[in-house]
């Protein structure tokens, strides 16, 4: 199988929360650290969670500004995160 020139912009990336749980999300290089949380807090916790209830936490650190894409934020295909609840990621 063939990569096309999309595909080369298409990352994976392994999201984790505090229970170790892990779920792969596949995204654009240039979505947005807010379109990562949404899918990771739906794919990690479920539909009925609010993901202005959670963090993403790059290399340990909050990630404050949501709207920087993921290449922005320094990740690259098959870069990991956590995503925790903001009273755990903030406690």
């Amino acid at each position: 199988m063939t990569q096309t020139a999309t595909d080369k912009h298409r990352w994976t990336i392994v999201v984790a929360d505090q229970e170790g749980d892990t779920a792969n999300i596949t995204e654009n290089e240039h979505a947005h650290l807010h379109q990562l949380l949404r899918l990771g807090v739906r794919k990690l916790v479920g539909d009925h969670a609010d993901p202005d209830q959670y963090d993403i936490l790059i290399d340990g650190t909050v990630q404050d500004d949501l709207g920087r894409t993921l290449a922005q934020a320094g990740l690259h295909d098959h870069s990991e995160v956590l995503i925790l609840p903001k009273d755990v990621s903030r406690g």
